[in-house]
């Protein structure tokens, strides 16, 4: 890593009773703060008012990874009461896993007193009698078996019997009302523990709003781990260990913007939450990298960036468009109609951003990787300013909190 900064510089006290523990009535009704470019005052705004702070012809990204139901309540044979969170799948990708029969394999937490490898957890599903074989665990991580009789999915398996993971913070239980509010009005890809929160506040009437405007909306995947919440547990940034998320882009989001970029007018460019965000400059630098294969410890040839690589990137910079038109020959060359890997980026201040003009996001945690983004984004004095105007005028905090337009 080229760059460090002290993770002090970014934090803030965040007032328990500023944690949103429920969503508002109307998605679009949540508060808006808007911070332009150039040191311009905050706005104050509701989100439906958004598609006036857009420009014409503008390039949005959304993440449109589902939650599924991860979190499983089970018990030991002695009766005891465990609960299983099911993280990620022990080999590919989450929507293959999710469309097994039978039995599938995932890493997991689990909760529960003297759970040791070689157990099996039941549930009361008496329909297609799920067990859970613990064949690993370290601590509260876990690798498991899933089992189960009947000819049906993993996914519907899921949703018949489990429940959606809210985050810790929130102290609750799920209910039925987040069955539908922690989910974004246009989630299709089964894979996420964790809701891409900003996009919490798009309702089809926003949308359709955008797309008024000649507002294109493109789709990424980005499924979230729990990794989102972990908190930032070391000294200095270097010695933290970055999660790793799993990415599938299409073909045709790579030719757009290539070629949005190539357009003599255009709007900005625009993600929607912070796994847009990282979701489409891990493919910028993953352009970078082809054009310069010749970089040590840069393994090109596949879509995998660790935790500081682009950081190695950054005097070789180019264009967006020539980024993208790297990544388009690149998958002509491998025949390739989606990019999917893993990216472990961790953008703190310091970095080089690649193409991402504007950023539509939460209000973050303390002591977050998410808040160390939005610092970088828009640089820490200017971070400390807008979060501290959002508790100056009663904005509410983290997943079901209010929203904020960013620009860089």
């Amino acid at each position: 890593m080229k760059q460090s900064f002290n993770p002090n510089s970014v934090d803030y006290t965040l007032p328990e009773e500023r944690i949103a523990v429920y969503p508002l009535e109307e998605r679009d009704q949540s508060k808006l703060l808007i911070v332009p470019k150039d040191g311009q005052p905050f706005i104050h705004q509701h989100f439906y008012d958004i598609p006036d702070y857009i420009p014409e012809h503008s390039l949005m990204f959304v993440n449109v990874s589902k939650v599924i139901h991860a979190r499983i309540h089970c018990f030991k044979e002695s009766g005891g009461h465990a609960e299983v969170l099911l993280t990620n799948p022990f080999s590919g990708g989450a929507a293959e896993a999710m469309m097994h029969s039978g039995n599938s394999t995932w890493n997991c937490i689990i909760g529960g007193k003297k759970i040791s490898a070689g157990m099996i957890l039941s549930t009361m599903d008496e329909v297609h009698q799920l067990r859970i074989h613990v064949l690993e665990k370290s601590g509260m991580d876990a690798v498991i078996s899933l089992e189960w009789i009947n000819d049906v999915s993993l996914a519907q398996i899921l949703e018949e019997i489990g429940n959606i993971p809210l985050p810790p913070y929130l102290n609750r239980e799920a209910e039925e009302s987040d069955e539908e509010r922690y989910q974004t009005v246009y989630a299709k890809e089964d894979g996420s523990v964790a809701a891409p929160t900003a996009g919490l506040h798009f309702t089809e009437t926003v949308i359709n709003q955008l797309k008024e405007q000649d507002i294109a909306i493109e789709e990424v995947t980005l499924h979230v781990g729990l990794g989102t919440f972990k908190p930032f547990d070391a000294d200095i940034v270097e010695d933290f260990s970055m999660h790793s998320e799993h990415i599938i882009i299409r073909k045709e989001v790579v030719k757009h913007v290539r070629d949005f970029f190539l357009q003599k007018q255009r709007g900005a460019c625009i993600a929607v939450g912070t796994t847009s965000c990282r979701t489409m400059e891990s493919l910028y630098w993953f352009g970078v990298a082809l054009l310069n294969p010749d970089i040590p410890a840069w393994k090109s040839g596949t879509f995998s960036l660790g935790q500081w690589d682009v950081y190695e990137l950054f005097d070789h910079a180019v264009s967006p468009q020539e980024s993208f038109s790297a990544l388009l020959q690149w998958m002509e060359h491998h025949a390739l109609q989606t990019i999917e890997g893993e990216t472990q980026l961790m953008i703190v201040p310091g970095y080089q951003w690649g193409m991402i003009e504007g950023l539509i996001t939460n209000f973050h945690q303390p002591e977050s990787t998410l808040l160390f983004l939005v610092a970088s984004f828009l640089g820490i004095e200017r971070w400390k300013a807008a979060y501290q105007s959002a508790l100056d005028n009663d904005y509410r905090f983290l997943s079901y909190g209010d929203s904020s337009l960013l620009w860089h």
